[in-house]
């Protein structure tokens, strides 16, 4: 991976997923619901604006898979993303699968709360590092 100082606070070295050519895809210690991420663009910008067109272009094919994993792996039905950028001045996206049914994986029970609303990332289960690990490793797979 090339040098992702600026996102560090997002663990890129233990918590990617999948590696693209411009995006790195970093599984969330807090889940909100089952398989949150960041979609972290690789170059620090401040601003979507700024953004070049190949990494516009790779950007779709990022959330094919994303969304493609959360489906055939935990049944997800729909998905939020949210793009604030306001503690963390560089491009990345927050991602939440949706579920209409209580999911249980890993040991847990997990429950969209919030569903049929918009997703409310502020909640969520602060996770150990072990099921971090665990949960990464099969959404990897």
């Amino acid at each position: 991976m090339n040098n992702l100082d600026f996102m560090s606070k997002f663990e890129p070295e233990t918590r990617c997923i999948k590696d693209f050519k411009y995006w790195i895809v970093c599984f969330r210690a807090k889940q909100a619901t089952l398989g949150d991420v960041v979609i972290l663009l690789k170059r620090e910008i401040a601003s979507v604006g700024e953004m070049l067109p190949e990494e516009g272009e790779e950007f779709p094919k990022v959330i094919k898979w994303y969304e493609e994993t959360c489906i055939n792996k935990f049944g997800a039905v729909k998905f939020n993303y949210v793009i604030m950028m306001m503690k963390d001045n560089f491009v990345h996206y927050h991602a939440f699968p949706r579920y209409d049914k209580e999911i249980s994986m890993f040991d847990m029970k997990w429950v969209d709360n919030d569903w049929p609303r918009a997703i409310n990332y502020k909640e969520g289960i602060v996770l150990e590092e072990d099921k971090i690990q665990e949960i990464k490793n099969y959404m990897m797979d």
